[in-house]
């Protein structure tokens, strides 16, 4: 039996403890929860300056290594710059992965933005399983640590780290942040979550940071672009994009300068519902798909395969519904199977 045989094979033994599934994007459009950008410094700015002051002090009170000395000799994790591409189109592959190691498995879920990659890992322990997200920051980025918090000490494969664990009345979180070489950062994270932190998290988190290793898989993507009409961005401005898995079905989602976001969903169901749960305002057809409009702000069809839709709160001017309609009907949904999905230059229609 291979690892991750072993330890889906536990995961299935724990399903009453592991912590609740992701929220599907349309959940969060239900609520009214806009994505936006993440806004992160670069390290020039005064709060990158401040995480790698607080990671310095910390190696030399603990009496770790300092991030400029050599790498061990086997040179574990990451070692080379991870760096921004011109465009998201221009992403090829992963500059990472998570090696598999006892009690971890990757969940498939992944995203890039102008900032960082970051791919999902579930590590097992006290009470169940734990989601985690592990990234790695483009050169010349660096992560944010929450205002006002104080880190403890911690050493990622000899590189110097901060721990930090915010615990509020009903809601905790977690960052472990290191630099695994000269001005180049990584990080595991934890949602905000609704319930008491493990006491294992740290050593969890420490876990999916050691098996962070160079090189990833290429990236695929199930939905292809087709004609983007003038009233709306050019797919050249796509700046992130993210596929998660839950229970045999994927979502796709992908994000034009914070104003137009398009996404799609293999699951049943059409989320033609408005933000407070109530019926959809209008529904039509066209080109034989079923479809719906929603608050003057979302609109989706039924394609073969999947639900897509475009959502445009934030666009001004708003884009003109049949140009929206025509976007949808021409994108193209590639099978369940990913070998059959596209590279992330095709889907972008370059």
């Amino acid at each position: 039996m291979s690892h991750e045989d072993e330890v889906l094979s536990r995961l299935v033994d724990y399903h009453d403890h592991i912590s609740a599934p992701h929220v599907p994007v349309a959940d969060d459009l239900h609520r009214g929860r806009r994505r936006v950008r993440r806004n992160r410094g670069l390290l020039a700015g005064a709060g990158a300056v401040a995480l790698a002051s607080v990671i310095a002090a910390g190696s030399l009170l603990a009496g770790e290594r300092p991030t400029d000395s050599p790498l061990p000799a086997d040179r574990r994790g990451l070692h080379a710059p991870l760096v921004a591409p011109d465009t998201l189109a221009d992403v090829r592959e992963f500059g990472f992965h998570v090696e598999a190691v006892p009690d971890l498995v990757t969940t498939g879920n992944w995203a890039i933005d102008p900032d960082r990659q970051s791919i999902g890992v579930m590590v097992l322990g006290v009470g169940g399983g734990l989601d985690l997200s592990v990234a790695v920051y483009y050169e010349g980025r660096a992560p944010d640590l929450p205002s006002g918090s104080t880190g403890q000490d911690v050493s990622v494969n000899g590189r110097s780290g901060t721990y930090v664990e915010s615990v509020l009345p009903g809601q905790w979180s977690a960052i472990l942040a290191w630099e695994y070489a000269p001005g180049l950062w990584a990080e595991v994270s934890t949602p905000v979550r609704d319930s008491v932190p493990p006491s294992d998290l740290r050593s969890r988190m420490l876990t999916a940071a050691e098996a962070v290793r160079p090189g990833g898989e290429a990236v695929l993507i199930p939905v292809r672009v087709g004609t983007l009409p003038a009233s709306l961005p050019s797919a050249a401005t796509a700046h992130d994009t993210s596929v998660q898995y839950f229970d045999g079905d994927w979502s796709w989602w992908l994000s034009f300068n914070d104003e137009v976001h398009l996404w799609a969903t293999s699951g049943a169901g059409t989320d033609c519902q408005g933000s407070d749960g109530t019926p959809f305002a209008e529904d039509f057809t066209y080109q034989g798909h079923p479809g719906c409009l929603v608050d003057g702000e979302r609109i989706g069809l039924r394609l073969e395969g999947a639900n897509v839709f475009i959502d445009f709160v934030d666009a001004e001017p708003k884009p003109p519904i049949d140009d929206l309609k025509k976007a949808l009907a021409d994108l193209t949904v590639a099978s369940r199977d990913p070998a059959t999905w596209f590279d992330l230059s095709t889907a972008l229609g370059r």
